[in-house]
């Protein structure tokens, strides 16, 4: 299991290095900022100390990231106060927030697409099958 463990993470690693980088343009979402965005796609509306708890960051980190999203020029997050408990901060993301997760989603599924082509039918089959599978074990551990 360990063997497969690490193969997983090194393709996963892979596919991610394997999207041309160059410089960072001033603007460009970092990794972390993506993965904010990411979270706030799949719920609306976040606490800043559950996004903390999901990215697994400190606290510190935690305020650095939502400043940088919040402070752009076209912000790509808005915060208000939790209507529910004041001492609780409600994230979401703005229209630009939304375009710059789609945009920078988009590259990537470009490039993996183009690896997931240089397969046969058969195997793509077999990815799309147990990726599946693999999403519905992550489903049910993200629930307990």
């Amino acid at each position: 299991i360990e063997d497969l463990a690490h193969r997983m993470l090194d393709t996963v690693t892979r596919f991610c290095l394997a999207v041309p980088r160059g410089r960072r343009r001033s603007g460009d979402l970092k990794e972390i900022e993506y993965l904010t965005l990411s979270l706030l796609h799949e719920q609306e509306v976040m606490i800043v100390g559950e996004i903390q708890r999901r990215l697994g960051v400190l606290p510190a980190q935690m305020s650095r990231i939502i400043r940088a999203l919040e402070t752009r020029e076209q912000p790509f997050i808005a915060c208000r106060i939790n209507a529910l408990d004041k001492r609780k901060i409600d994230v979401m993301a703005t229209e630009q927030g939304r375009a710059a997760f789609r945009d920078y989603q988009a590259l990537r599924v470009r490039t993996i697409a183009g690896m997931l082509r240089k397969l046969d039918e058969a195997d793509r089959d077999d990815i799309a099958r147990l990726t599946a599978r693999l999403q519905a074990v992550m489903d049910k551990s993200s629930r307990v």
